[in-house]
């Protein structure tokens, strides 16, 4: 077992005074992954739900499209090395699609999913290390996953569904940190209709939500928040 966590003296300041104590740090964990005896490239990830993000990492670079694609998934832990072998040795190269999903949400439950997904985080809490990525079922949580980079998180949590064979399609995933291109490429690469965050989002992920018809959400904090793709999934009663 490999802790999430690594306690490190340090000289803490506060109000002119000087203490010495042990803070806990949040571990970077270095997974190199070979997927059919090629090297693919080296996760830095929290240690722990690594099979889902293994799976989740290789869904959203198009090696597989579900769980059954794999033959094989061994992590040796010690070694810090992932290896798979899938069926299919070709990259899966889909077209972007526009989402269909009908679903929305009253904006009130976008506060409290967001709530939840904020104070969950005992990690948090005690490193202040950690992203957050939840994803959920109208108002039912599904998963919430954390990792040191956002990412690796988000990854987690769709490896989840993919392994548990839970379709997306009318899913609300929701994250704690920035909303880059390549998060929202993750939502789009899974059907994901609804992104919501705590933080901003980037031009480019803005105009690929507004594309692609998914609704997205930033800077949802406390009873405020900004949409800026698609507000038509949001209902305000």
């Amino acid at each position: 077992m490999i802790d999430s966590t690594l306690k490190v003296p340090i000289v803490k300041f506060e109000d002119s005074k000087m203490n010495n104590l042990d803070e806990d740090i949040i571990v970077e964990y270095p997974l190199k992954v070979i997927l059919n005896d090629v090297d693919i490239g080296t996760l830095l990830c929290t240690p722990y739900n690594l099979y889902e993000l293994i799976v989740g990492f290789i869904k959203n670079k198009g090696y597989i499209e579900k769980f059954k694609d794999i033959d094989a998934l061994k992590i040796d832990k010690e070694s810090r090395v992932a290896i798979v072998n899938t069926h299919d040795k070709r990259i899966k190269t889909e077209k972007l699609g526009i989402s269909k999903s009908d679903i929305n949400i009253n904006i009130e439950k976008i506060y409290k999913i967001m709530e939840r997904n904020l104070t969950y985080s005992s990690l948090f809490k005690d490193t202040g290390g950690v992203h957050s990525v939840s994803i959920f079922d109208d108002n039912k949580e599904l998963i919430i996953c954390e990792d040191v980079a956002r990412h690796n998180a988000m990854d987690k949590a769709i490896g989840y569904c993919i392994i548990n064979d839970i379709s997306l399609e009318d899913k609300i995933v929701v994250v704690s940190g920035r909303i880059s291109q390549e998060m929202m490429l993750k939502a789009v690469n899974n059907n994901i209709p609804i992104v919501v965050s705590k933080s901003a989002p980037t031009n480019l992920s803005i105009e690929l939500a507004k594309k692609l018809n998914i609704t997205l959400i930033g800077f949802v904090r406390g009873r405020r928040m900004n949409i800026y793709a698609n507000e038509h999934r949001i209902i305000i009663k």
